[in-house]
């Protein structure tokens, strides 16, 4: 995991770390996310279950719970890491999305960058460890399924 801890200009460097998980797909589904500041400490996450959802869906929608929370920062530049190719792929525009209710959500993720410098990184999963448990967490927190 990179860890930012200079001040880029005037810019305040953030990162931030996604997954989401589906028990089932589709099935029950939760996100985890997590929001870096430049010294390295964790100044938000979330662990959440949002229904019933392909795994592909809950990755966007953490991707989406992470971007909700930079924008109500006003963040204007973050690194944000995930270890979904196809979310990475499709926002960065390496992937087409093929389907309808995919491509609602990487609408919702786009609207959420717009005025940011969003750079987002693929990392594999032993990477993504944290939001990875946050996302499982809230299936413990909730009684598990």
């Amino acid at each position: 995991m990179e860890k930012l801890s200079k001040e880029k200009g005037l810019l305040r460097v953030y990162y931030g770390h996604f997954d989401g998980v589906s028990r089932g797909n589709p099935g029950e589904a939760a996100v985890g996310a997590y929001l870096v500041d430049e010294n390295g400490e964790v100044v938000w996450e979330k662990s959440e279950r949002v229904g019933v959802h392909t795994s592909n869906e809950a990755e966007y929608l953490a991707l989406i719970a992470l971007l909700e929370e930079v924008a109500r920062r006003d963040i204007k530049e973050i690194t944000v890491y995930g270890d979904s190719q196809l979310v990475i792929n499709q926002v960065n525009g390496h992937w087409n999305i093929n389907h309808a209710h995919l491509y609602e959500l990487y609408r919702r993720a786009d609207r959420l960058m717009r005025g940011r410098k969003v750079r987002l990184v693929w990392v594999p999963r032993e990477k993504n460890m944290r939001a990875d448990k946050l996302a499982n967490q809230a299936f413990r927190n909730a009684g598990g399924v």
